[in-house]
């Protein structure tokens, strides 16, 4: 995969991520699941990211180990092993939390590799 690619792959992350905090924006836990459209298009693009991570190459993820890859390609696993009771708090962790920790280091890549 060329670098091209994985810049697009990259910018696919960057703009999933910030469908997730412009959605979660504003709401509570409890408001958030309660809005099923707004959870579904949540959990919709923590797969979406999930996809993306795994198609960039292994020489990347080593070459940029400073993002963790780790966490965003347990995405999916943690949402799809949780039962029905704990998904939810999994994925309003994931989308205020983990998301908005790793979105600047992606954008750093973004940065670095588009030099």
């Amino acid at each position: 995969m060329s670098g091209r690619n994985t810049l697009v792959l990259l910018h696919g992350i960057l703009t999933e991520i910030t469908k997730v905090s412009r959605l979660t924006e504003g709401y509570q836990y409890g408001d958030f699941y309660r809005d099923e459209q707004t959870y579904a298009s949540v959990t919709g693009c923590l797969q979406a990211i999930d996809e993306m991570v795994h198609q960039i190459p292994t020489i990347i993820r080593v070459k940029y180990a400073l993002l963790p890859w780790k966490e965003l390609t347990v995405l999916e696993e943690a949402v799809a092993r949780a039962d029905p009771v704990t998904r939810p708090k999994i994925i309003w962790k994931i989308s205020t939390e983990t998301l908005p920790r790793i979105r600047p280091l992606v954008e750093s890549l973004i940065d670095e590799m588009g030099k």
